[in-house]
């Protein structure tokens, strides 16, 4: 894996198109990155926080598995809302040098035993591993005025991943909404996470889960 590097890969919610993440684009290229910003490829959900249907998430994340087969190195993966869910699936699944969350709904947890369920919850439904040591960085954020998906289920998932070895982080900022992406203040949002992650890419940090307020 590449210490540095040089891709970073948007992925939106059911509710976030591509052009949302456009300044974003914009002040990630200043930086030197690659960037690569896809819709969902879902119909419109009438659920922001997106599909519940099984099969339509393991759709989603099949595509996002074939797209980043094309990038020669790991990228970096951030994600908002139903994205940041997928963002979480693909670190499960070994992709990605870093991930970042941002306003994410909780994800199942993938059951070994004694269930025959073994993808989740539901049968087929794609879930990922709490307590895997081998999974890459993961950074999830949260909103204090964020409605859709309250900063204190943030907080829990965040909590869920402490029986990891690997490093978990929670950053919440108390005066975000749920639609950070596009609001006043989405720069410094921005260089925040791409910090955070470039910091954990280069393994700077040891490999503990760290959580803080902003």
């Amino acid at each position: 894996m590449s210490a540095t590097p040089d891709t970073v890969v948007l992925i939106g919610g059911t509710c976030v198109k591509p052009l949302s993440w456009q300044g974003w684009m914009t002040q990630y290229t200043a930086r030197g990155y690659c960037v690569i910003a896809t819709g969902v490829p879902l119909p419109n959900e009438a659920d922001c926080l997106g599909p519940r249907d099984p099969a339509s998430i393991a759709w989603v994340l099949t595509y996002y598995e074939r797209l980043l087969q094309t990038v020669s190195e790991p990228p970096i993966l951030i994600g908002h809302c139903f994205g940041g869910s997928v963002v979480q699936l693909l670190l499960d699944r070994g992709h990605g040098t870093t991930g970042v969350a941002v306003n994410v709904p909780p994800v199942p947890e993938r059951r070994t035993r004694p269930f025959p369920l073994a993808r989740g919850g539901r049968r087929g439904e794609p879930a990922i591993d709490y307590s895997s040591p081998d999974r890459a960085p993961l950074l999830l954020v949260s909103g204090g005025l964020d409605r859709q998906v309250p900063p204190e289920l943030v907080e829990a998932a965040a909590l869920r991943y402490q029986e990891s070895e690997a490093v978990t982080g929670h950053l919440e900022y108390p005066d975000a909404c749920h639609h950070s992406l596009r609001a006043p203040g989405w720069e410094h949002l921005a260089d925040d996470l791409l910090d955070w992650a470039e910091l954990h890419a280069a393994g700077s940090w040891p490999a503990v889960a760290d959580l803080w307020e902003r």
